[in-house]
C-alpha cells in the first residue's frame, strides 16, 4: 500500500481555526492535494495563534506567518487567496470545483449558501463533487445559525462536567485545549473517506453534515462505563483507581505500579523497594503480593511519557520561509512501515496564487499578479 494512498485526490479546503483544518491536514497527510483558501483582509485566524503578543513588534505580514501552531495544522498544503464574496473569485472556486473531489467548510450553517457556493451551486458545477460541511450544530439544529468555538460545543455537550477533582468530585474548570476540535476532525475523517469512496462507486456527490456538538456528545455517552469496568475487574474500589500507587524501577529497567498504602507497613514497603531494585521484575512482583501489596507490572519507563514516547521520526525537521529552522509532529501512523512524509511546509498567505490561478484556472498572468498587488496595504495594517 502506498504511504500517500489519497495521492490524486484534490481537496478544496475552506476552514478556519481548529476542526476544519485539522481534518485538511489529515487528509493532506494520507497524499490529497489539500488547496486551502484565505483572503488576505480574512485569514485563518491560527495564523496568529501562540504570536498575539508580537501585534506591533512586526510587520503584520510577517507575524502571520510566524505561529508554529498554524504550520504543524497545515503541513503539506497548498494555499490560495480568493475574496469568496467578489463574484469573479466565487466564479474561480466554482471553476476549480470542476476540478476537484471534495470540498471542506466549517462555516457556521448558512454562510456557503449565503456567498453563492452552496452545494447547489457546487454540483451544478461538479455533479460528482462531495461536500462535508463541519458546522458546529447543523442546519437542521434550532441552533444552526448560532456561532460557536470549540469551549462552547465542549459545555453544551456536557464533557465538561467530567472535569472533577477524583477525590471530592468538585468540578475543577474547562480546559484550555478543548477535545471538542480534534475529535471533530476525526469522525469528519471517517466521514469523508466513505463519502469519496461512495461517490467512486455511484459517480454521483453528496452533501455529508456533521455537527461537531453532537460528535463531542458522543465521546462522553458512555461515561466512561470502560474504564469504571476495568477498575471493577482489576478489583478496584467502584470508580476509584490506585490514590497511592508508587513507581518502582527493578534491577531490569522495567518498573513495577504498587499499590501499598493501606496494606503493608512503610518499613516493609522500602525493604522490597530496595531489593527489587536489584532483581528482575518478575521477582520484584512476586515479593509485593506475597507481603500482601497489590502490584502489576508497568510496561513503559515513566520517563517515556509524553514527548518522551516519541520515536526518532515523530519530530519532523522543516525550514519555514519566515521563521526558519522548526520541528513539526508527524502524522500519528505508518503504512508498511513509512511514515507519511512531510511533503512541503504550511503555504504562507496565497503562495499558491500562481499554481491555482495560473496553472488549474488557466488565469493570465496580470490577472493574479495584480491581484496580489491589491493588498499590500492590509499586509501592513
Amino acid at each position: 500500500m502506498s504511504a500517500l494512498p489519497l495521492m490524486g485526490v484534490r481537496v478544496i479546503e475552506l476552514c478556519w481555526v481548529w476542526s476544519g483544518p485539522l481534518l485538511g491536514q489529515l487528509l493532506a497527510d494520507l497524499g490529497a492535494e489539500v488547496i486551502k483558501v484565505e483572503w488576505y483582509k480574512r485569514f485563518d485566524l491560527y495564523r496568529t495563534r501562540g504570536v498575539e503578543r508580537l501585534a506591533g513588534k512586526y510587520p503584520e505580514h510577517i507575524r502571520r506567518e510566524m505561529s508554529q501552531s498554524f504550520h504543524g495544522l497545515n503541513r503539506n498544503k497548498i494555499g490560495v487567496a480568493m475574496d469568496l464574496k467578489r463574484p469573479e473569485h466565487r466564479d474561480a472556486l466554482l471553476e476549480l470545483v470542476k476540478q476537484s473531489d471534495l470540498v471542506i467548510e466549517n462555516f457556521t450553517s448558512g454562510t456557503m449558501e449565503r456567498l453563492g457556493i452552496g452545494y447547489d451551486e457546487l454540483a451544478a458545477a461538479n455533479p460528482k463533487i462531495v461536500l462535508l460541511s463541519l458546522a458546529a450544530f447543523g442546519a437542521s439544529s434550532r441552533l444552526g445559525e448560532m456561532r460557536a468555538y470549540g469551549l462552547v460545543l465542549s459545555a453544551m455537550s456536557g464533557l465538561e462536567t467530567n472535569i472533577t477533582d477524583p477525590r471530592s468530585k468538585e468540578f475543577l474548570g474547562s480546559p484550555t485545549f478543548v477535545i471538542s476540535d480534534p475529535n471533530a476532525a476525526t469522525y469528519a475523517l471517517l466521514t469523508a473517506m466513505a463519502a469519496l469512496q461512495d461517490a467512486t462507486r455511484v459517480g454521483g456527490g453528496s452533501h455529508v453534515e456533521m455537527s461537531q456538538l453532537e460528535a463531542a456528545a458522543l465521546l462522553g455517552a458512555n461515561d466512561d462505563q470502560e474504564l469504571s469496568s476495568y477498575a471493577d475487574a482489576l478489583g478496584l474500589p467502584p470508580g476509584r483507581f490506585p490514590p497511592s500507587a508508587s513507581v518502582v524501577p527493578t534491577g531490569e529497567r522495567q518498573h513495577l505500579l504498587v499499590d501499598w498504602q493501606g496494606h503493608i507497613s512503610v518499613s516493609d514497603y522500602e525493604r522490597v523497594r530496595q531489593r527489587a531494585a536489584t532483581q528482575s521484575a518478575s521477582h520484584g512482583l512476586d515479593e509485593f503480593r506475597r507481603i500482601g501489596a497489590r502490584a502489576i507490572m508497568v510496561i513503559d519507563e515513566p520517563a517515556k511519557s509524553g514527548a518522551g514516547a516519541a520515536h526518532d521520526d515523530t519530530l519532523l525537521p522543516t525550514v519555514h520561509p519566515i521563521t526558519g529552522p522548526e520541528y513539526i509532529v508527524a502524522a500519528p501512523w505508518w503504512i508498511d512501515g513509512r511514515r507519511s512524509p512531510l511533503r512541503k511546509t504550511a503555504p504562507t498567505l496565497g503562495e499558491g496564487n500562481t499554481y491555482v490561478f495560473g496553472k488549474l484556472l488557466g488565469w493570465a498572468p496580470e490577472s493574479y499578479q495584480s491581484m496580489e498587488a491589491l493588498p499590500q496595504g492590509a499586509r501592513n495594517g
